[in-house]
């Protein structure tokens, strides 16, 4: 029973780690979503969005290619939807999900 336990935790805590963030947070992908967003809602087009990402500096390279699917996603479709807060929220939520 105790090994069955520790494999059901060792289990638990990779299935946690399915969604790579680097060292960001949930909190920190949906700040950078509403940021995003505000680009998207002053004007700003992808290309520069994209070219601000290459200006900023990641503590792990994931965390690059995070920002690039969210800019993707809130100057895509998606982002007709969204507002400021909402796209920050709809990305925070897929985070804690694991998407």
């Amino acid at each position: 029973m105790r090994f069955l336990l520790l494999g059901l935790l060792a289990i638990s805590t990779g299935a946690q780690a399915a969604y790579p963030l680097g060292t960001m947070t949930c909190d920190d992908i949906a700040s950078f979503a509403s940021e995003a967003m505000s680009w998207r809602k002053d004007g700003q087009t992808r290309e520069l969005a994209l070219g601000a990402l290459d200006k900023r500096t990641y503590n792990d390279p994931v965390e690059k290619k995070n920002l690039a699917a969210i800019v993707d996603l809130v100057f895509g479709s998606y982002g007709n939807n969204w507002t400021v807060e909402s796209a920050g929220n709809v990305m925070r939520t897929d985070c804690m999900t694991g998407r």
